[in-house]
């Protein structure tokens, strides 16, 4: 009875139905003949209550997180078979290059199903303050059978000489810059992607481009990342790059030994080159990813429901990637799951590469880099 009159002043009130319940609440509350019974009743209001504003915080940060997402996603952009002419460097063409005529239609890389394993390539962009283009500082390739519960990943050294499609014989980390120079904006992961798998003889499917300013904010936002230095590192021209065009240097070192480090200083730990070679800093790239992982499952961000939207819009102006809603979650249902420990880490290192003149430019041996793939790939069979 109560509650039949309590529908019928909200209907007939003029306020809002809310405000109309809860005191229609009150007033049951008041004809309750038992305390206890009041008790009770108040209680299951206040829960009530708090409920609703909690799912309502909820559905906000996630309609927040979709949204910042959404702002990461970038569509897959198909390479022409036969290239255009090159136009000078630093001119970026206004539109998709046209196929010659005749030539077979291009077809974007299968995606595969969440069974199959999936490549996955990781660019980190080094591009300076007022650069739109720049060349990849980081080249890592991501190997995830989720059948054998295999994850393994592989560091391309910046400096191999490679066969980029249709543009001939360049630095591996030159592909991006080239890509959205000569094909057009959005075009530079696609040839990076197309360059590294021709590189390795596997399916490259999707790539994940992350700028300097939204790894140091990525890192921040976790609250620092646990780093253990294996040898003090002493770098005595560091690059400044403040600035499109700044040439100057400074001194960066790291003692040996555990430590937290922040956004900036991961940074430049993970770039430094010159106390050792691009060998180690391939190392310490691949330590860096490992710390950056490890601190979000410490903080169970794989799988927890709240304050996703804070990390979310860390990432937003960060990250592009041509991965989709569904592979993302999938990949965050893997990692929840996913041992550290069993990560296996591979590199093209010295031992690898074939000098090819007096400036020591130098490529990856073919048979080597076929080894290593086997390795990486082991009990489990590419998608196509």
């Amino acid at each position: 009875m109560w509650y039949s009159e309590c529908n019928e002043h909200a209907a007939l009130n003029n306020h809002s139905h809310r405000s109309s319940l809860g005191r229609c609440g009150a007033r049951i509350v008041s004809r309750l003949p038992h305390p206890f019974a009041r008790r009770i009743l108040i209680a299951v209001l206040v829960v009530s209550t708090i409920g609703g504003v909690v799912a309502s915080r909820l559905i906000w940060e996630w309609y927040t997180a979709l949204a910042n997402v959404n702002a990461m996603l970038v569509e897959e952009r198909v390479l022409p078979t036969i290239p255009p002419e090159p136009t000078a460097i630093g001119l970026v063409a206004t539109a998709p290059p046209a196929l010659a005529a005749g030539a077979p239609t291009p077809t974007v890389t299968p995606r595969p199903e969440h069974a199959d394993a999936i490549n996955i390539l990781l660019l980190g962009t080094d591009a300076r303050p007022g650069e739109r283009i720049s060349r990849t500082d980081a080249i890592i390739l991501v190997h995830l059978n989720p059948r054998m519960n295999r994850v393994s990943m592989l560091s391309v050294p910046r400096d191999l000489t490679v066969d980029v499609p249709g543009f001939g014989s360049n630095k591996v980390n030159a592909a991006y810059a080239i890509g959205e120079q000569q094909l057009g904006a959005g075009y530079g992961p696609s040839l990076a992607k197309a360059t590294v798998s021709q590189l390795v003889g596997v399916p490259v499917h999707n790539v994940v481009v992350v700028n300097f300013d939204g790894f140091q904010h990525i890192v921040d936002t976790l609250g620092g990342i646990s780093i253990d230095v294996p040898q003090p590192i002493d770098d005595p021209y560091f690059p400044v790059d403040e600035y499109a065009g700044d040439v100057r240097t400074m001194p960066v070192k790291f003692s040996s030994g555990p430590q937290v480090m922040d956004g900036r200083t991961a940074l430049m730990y993970a770039r430094t080159r010159h106390a050792d070679n691009d060998f180690g800093r391939n190392q310490r790239q691949q330590q860096v990813l490992m710390a950056i992982f490890d601190a979000i499952r410490a903080k169970g961000l794989l799988s927890q429901l709240t304050s996703i939207d804070d990390y979310t819009a860390a990432l937003r102006d960060a990250i592009r990637t041509d991965l989709s809603h569904s592979q993302l979650l999938w990949l965050a249902q893997v990692g929840s799951q996913l041992d550290a420990g069993a990560i296996q880490r591979y590199a093209i290192n010295s031992r690898m590469i074939i000098v090819l003149d007096e400036y020591e430019n130098f490529a990856a041996d073919p048979a080597a880099v076929r080894q290593i793939i086997d390795e990486m790939t082991a009990g489990g069979t590419e998608a196509p």
